[in-house]
């Protein structure tokens, strides 16, 4: 026998809603994307996400300063810091003001050298191969072709 599907109600989607919070912080998109992989009413998961947002549970800009601060720290570029909260449903102004953020601690061109040096050693000892490799690697990491091959080349 077939049973008939769970009316879930508003509890539910909370739940589920700090659930997920409590593990860590989200972007409101992101957990907007997660909860709807369950069948949820869509305006039931509107209305927690609206009620969390209130309660200051949810807040957009300082998840974003949080992980872009956080993803600088650990050497990554520009490109991919806003790649990566891109993904996680962070709108555009935040992601602009974590970047202008992180770039006022240390620029990102001081970032990507001491990140070079730090994996790959001084530029000026590298062979050719290994500064090919170096140079992938760095754009993979989110930095611009540009401010990598000053780095590289031009010791």
């Amino acid at each position: 026998m077939k049973s008939e599907p769970k009316e879930h109600t508003r509890d539910d989607v909370e739940a589920a809603a700090y659930r997920f919070l409590a593990r860590r912080d989200h972007a409101c998109g992101e957990l907007r994307q997660k909860l709807g992989r369950y069948d949820f009413e869509p305006e039931l998961v509107e209305e927690v996400l609206s009620e969390l947002v209130e309660r200051g549970y949810l807040d957009d800009a300082r998840f974003a300063e949080t992980q872009g601060q956080a993803l600088a720290r650990k050497g990554w570029g520009p490109s991919q810091i806003a790649h990566r909260l891109r993904q996680r449903g962070v709108d555009t102004v935040h992601i602009d003001a974590v970047l202008d953020l992180v770039e006022s601690e240390e620029s990102f061109r001081a970032r990507a050298s001491a990140y070079l040096f730090g994996k790959f050693g001084a530029p000026e000892t590298l062979d050719e191969r290994t500064q090919r490799r170096a140079f992938r690697h760095m754009l993979y990491r989110g930095y611009a072709p540009g401010v990598v091959r000053r780095l590289l080349f031009d010791t």
